[in-house]
């Protein structure tokens, strides 16, 4: 039996709390509607540049007597240009790895039939839902089940109070998974509501904490709950792939709606430009409101318009980013810090506390 130290202490239930994130940041990242953050991008693009004018030195007259307006757009209708073919680069690349070869094709056929036929064998079940939501419920609900037998097995005997830590845990994971599969009921795929629940269950610590009570009790453990043991480990590996498929899949959807959203907004963006460029006088706009000049207000408005196919880039960027880091590793490896993660000794009374209510 190992004597090194190992966390078991139970982490938090959602990711946010496990990282120590505000609520606000995790829903700008990736909780709020992508357009909505890009209005918000926008609108503080605007905001930025009134605060800059009010407080900032400025001199109003160049905005009528040179040709800084031309100047302006005129580098926005390259920067434009040049961000859709860069979309437009990305979105052939990922079309590129969905075009093969029959044989290829056959392959990535074979290979996802096999593992739902696995998954299928440790279910229990004659056929895996089709849907990504409900067949990660099955995996969450037989990890469940099989937590179930693992707890019957510790708590029944005579010596079950030996087994408080495995019992602390397996509750734990009973009620997380059951959070889970509410927050899945119902989500469809292409809405982050499919992908969040599954950033929120951390199998990796699931796993490594199994193996690592496993381990631990050992020598004490009877036939059936080391054999209930090994069958929880085994469902829980089969999520890690899982997600990562999913994830997968998931980035793929949102580079297109990238794509969609950059060309929607670059034809309105250099039609905007070019008459900036063309016609646009801004000598002929007169009055202020609150202070600040028409023109500029007028300007500005058109300027953060011309932004509007980089501030979709950003924001649906900041998701996929996030959840790329959120999910590096598959497999039993925690790559961050956590407030509930805590080495501890074997000789040394520690427990996996479960979670207050």
């Amino acid at each position: 039996m190992s004597s090194d130290p190992d966390p078991v202490s139970r982490p938090a239930d959602t990711m946010r709390e496990r990282v120590g994130e505000t609520r606000v940041k995790i829903w700008f990242l990736i909780s709020a509607n992508r357009w909505l953050v890009t209005g918000v991008i926008l609108a503080t693009t605007y905001v930025l540049l009134l605060v800059l004018h009010a407080f900032g030195p400025s001199t109003p007259w160049k905005l009528v007597s040179t040709n800084g307006i031309a100047s302006l757009f005129g580098s926005m209708v390259i920067a434009v240009v040049t961000s859709v073919t860069l979309v437009l680069s990305i979105s052939q690349f990922v079309l590129a790895g969905e075009i093969g070869p029959l044989g290829e094709q056959r392959e990535r056929m074979r290979n996802e039939t096999e593992f739902r036929e696995e998954v299928e064998d440790a279910a229990g079940i004659g056929v895996s839902p089709v849907e990504p939501a409900r067949f990660l419920q099955t995996l969450i609900e037989t990890a469940e089940t099989r937590a179930r037998s693992l707890n019957n097995a510790v708590t029944s005997g005579p010596e079950s109070a030996q087994f408080d830590e495995i019992a602390a845990f397996t509750e734990g994971l009973i009620d997380h998974s059951q959070i889970i599969n509410d927050d899945l009921a119902g989500a469809d795929f292409g809405s982050f509501d499919t992908l969040l629940p599954v950033l929120n269950y951390n199998y990796s610590w699931k796993i490594f904490t199994a193996r690592t009570l496993r381990d631990k009790y050992d020598e004490s453990l009877s036939d059936d709950a080391a054999a209930a043991f090994d069958d929880l480990i085994e469902s829980l590996r089969f999520f890690g792939p899982a997600r990562e498929h999913f994830k997968t899949l998931y980035v793929q959807w949102e580079i297109i709606n990238i794509s969609r959203g950059v060309l929607y907004g670059a034809m309105p963006a250099l039609a905007v430009a070019g008459y900036m460029m063309l016609e646009f006088d801004a000598a002929k706009i007169t009055g202020s409101v609150f202070g600040i000049s028409t023109a500029y207000l007028t300007v500005s408005a058109l300027y953060v318009l011309t932004l509007s196919p980089f501030a979709v880039l950003l924001a649906y960027l900041l998701r996929v980013l996030t959840v790329m880091k959120r999910t590096l590793a598959i497999g039993p490896f925690i790559l961050r810090e956590t407030e509930q993660l805590e080495a501890v000794r074997y000789e040394e009374s520690s427990e996996v506390e479960p979670k207050q209510r």
